[in-house]
């Protein structure tokens, strides 16, 4: 279970914070170490389509260079000048020219030796915040399962002109988490991997546990993968949304709806809008 005590450290560098012990602290490298091998299973050299109500496709993938940012460690800190001795002596990182992959593989590979400095009071170059990580651990593992269409999507707008929002989006699932009933996990466009035919493909840009989810929900367009691809060099998979899932997607955000107090704001079309009456409006009852 995901607590307040362990939130209120998320967003710190790990030398600001108290170290959770060794016991802790292996625990959460054993699953970030798990996590990436589910990552090499379910999203290495794979890309996703979902096919979405609202008639949209959603291109989507994870880049290994996404993977420091998914699972809390912080490449930018500690590529920075103050940790040169520490990727040299601890990580064996010899240049300065390295990835955030290449620091991501590193402290998988010595990470015994990681741990031991993290939780060494006399040592002030810490590089692990355990309590990022292990959140983040939880909500990818949670948002993993996309085959089984246990998640939503939100083009989302705040509309607090800060940014622009045209290209990103939210994927979330209910965690059975207490205190965070949503898990996120937030998309933007990589530039980076625009192919030929002007095809936009989204990667992870936030994992998030959400506590006041009404603002994530209010006033926000809401749709339903219907249909997802999988593909790899040599393979492409199918998988189609029963209508038991639809059901159950709808069933979702009608409980949203209704804990919240907010309006109605999916977006579907066809044989959906009958559901949606049945479902999120109650018009009628649905006979099994």
């Amino acid at each position: 279970m995901i607590t307040h005590k362990e939130m209120q450290y998320i967003e710190a560098w790990a030398n600001k914070i108290p170290m959770p012990g060794l016991e802790y602290s292996k625990r959460v490298m054993d699953d970030i170490k798990k996590c990436y091998e589910k990552y090499k299973e379910k999203y290495m050299d794979k890309d996703y389509t979902f096919i979405l109500s609202n008639g949209e496709e959603i291109n989507f993938g994870i880049l290994n260079i996404n993977l420091c940012h998914l699972f809390g460690v912080d490449y930018n800190n500690i590529k920075g000048e103050y940790f040169d001795d520490y990727r040299r002596d601890i990580l064996h990182i010899e240049t300065s020219n390295f990835s955030s992959f290449d620091l991501f593989e590193s402290i998988l590979e010595y990470s015994d030796k990681v741990i031991e400095l993290d939780n060494d009071p006399s040592n002030k170059a810490k590089i692990i915040n355990y309590f990022k990580s292990q959140i983040k651990c939880n909500i990818f593992n949670k948002l993993s399962d996309f085959e089984k269409f246990n998640f939503l999507t939100i083009n989302y707008d705040p509309k607090d002109g800060k940014y622009d929002y045209e290209n990103q989006k939210m994927l979330f699932i209910p965690s059975n988490e207490i205190l965070y009933p949503y898990f996120m996990m937030g998309l933007k466009v990589d530039a980076g991997t625009q192919d030929k035919e002007g095809i936009r493909k989204f990667v992870p840009s936030t994992l998030l546990a959400l506590q006041d989810s009404k603002k994530y929900f209010d006033n926000q367009e809401v749709s339903i993968p219907t249909k997802i691809f999988v593909s790899d060099n040599f393979n492409l998979s199918t998988y189609d949304a029963s209508a038991e899932d639809k059901i159950k997607l709808l069933t979702m955000y009608k409980a949203i709806i209704n804990k919240y107090c907010i309006s109605n704001r999916i977006n579907i079309s066809g044989d959906y809008e009958a559901i949606l009456n049945d479902i999120v409006n109650g018009y009628q009852k649905i006979k099994k």
